[in-house]
């Protein structure tokens, strides 16, 4: 297996915030636990700074594993990072449920977002929450647009479990082409080279993960129309549910966003390290402008209704 892709997965363990906490409230507990430790022996007065030093260490790592676990728990934390990451490419602008493009794009391609198959589980129910919610959204799409090509890319159990929802919801077979090659985000785009050529066609993933994948397609030369779906968060960071009242109570889903945020930037961080983005990705025109904006150039686009 290739040194740098087990590294990654590695090091992506750790850019968790449960991970993190357990982690510094361990270390702090085991330092407080060695500092109240009593010696047989008689020690030196320079022994016993030392060691009174490593208690307060620990007790310091324990309040800050505990602060890390409150702050990427509260809703102003979660909505920050994941509309940092949302808002760089906002959803695909529509009119009348119609996409507004420039262009009618050839191929929709839909990124894996995970698994969990094992014998005996329904279809539906053998994607992660992201993979799903990626292949609804790209039916969603082709359903728009059904002369596109509709592409699933990811390991071989991840595109066989993603064409089985899509025919479930309505794709014709013939109509799905499968990459089933990739096993990375940084591969898709590679693999995917030689099947999309300069075809025109729409990057289809979940708005927290699109600046990645932008960026890694666009470093390969290719020039993808982003099509964010599954958003968490934007438009507004601010929670606007009635039963979750409160910015600074802790709840378990903000734990989920903050995680899959940091994720994200440190996989932004090293693909930028390793030259695998050259530069920040920016959403292109069509994916970044207003709703109305959008709308008022519908007449010149082919998928407008009326043309």
């Amino acid at each position: 297996m290739d040194f740098w892709f087990s590294l990654k997965k590695l090091l992506s363990i750790y850019i968790n915030p449960v991970s993190v906490t357990l982690e510094l409230v361990f270390l702090g507990i085991v330092l407080i636990s060695f500092a109240s430790r009593k010696t047989r022996r008689t020690v030196g007065p320079k022994w016993g700074r030392f060691k009174a030093f490593l208690g307060d260490f620990g007790v310091f790592l324990v309040t800050m594993g505990m602060i890390v676990l409150f702050l990427c728990s509260i809703d102003p934390v979660a909505g920050f990072l994941t509309l940092h990451l949302e808002s760089r490419h906002p959803p695909l602008a529509e009119n009348e449920g119609t996409p507004v493009l420039a262009e009618s794009p050839e191929y929709i391609v839909v990124l894996a977002g995970g698994h969990r198959a094992a014998v005996g589980k329904p279809e539906l129910s053998q994607l992660s929450r992201f993979g799903f919610a990626r292949v609804v959204g790209g039916v969603d799409l082709w359903r728009k647009i059904p002369t596109a090509t509709f592409v699933v890319t990811g390991h071989p159990k991840e595109t066989s479990a993603m064409r089985a929802v899509a025919v479930r919801l309505g794709v014709p077979p013939e109509s799905i082409l499968e990459e089933s090659e990739s096993r990375d985000t940084k591969d898709h785009p590679v693999y995917l080279k030689p099947i999309l050529g300069n075809s025109p066609f729409l990057l289809v993933t979940s708005g927290i993960h699109m600046p990645r994948a932008m960026g890694l397609f666009q470093a390969q030369g290719l020039d993808p129309v982003a099509a964010s779906v599954d958003l968490q968060v934007w438009p507004f960071r601010t929670e606007t549910d009635p039963y979750r009242q409160g910015l600074l109570i802790p709840r378990v889903e903000n734990l989920q966003l903050t995680s899959a945020a940091l994720h994200e930037i440190g996989g932004l961080a090293w693909s930028g390290w390793r030259g695998e983005i050259t530069t920040p990705s920016q959403s292109k025109p069509e994916a970044s402008e207003t709703i109305d904006r959008a709308t008022s150039e519908q007449k010149d686009s082919p998928l407008s209704p009326g043309n």
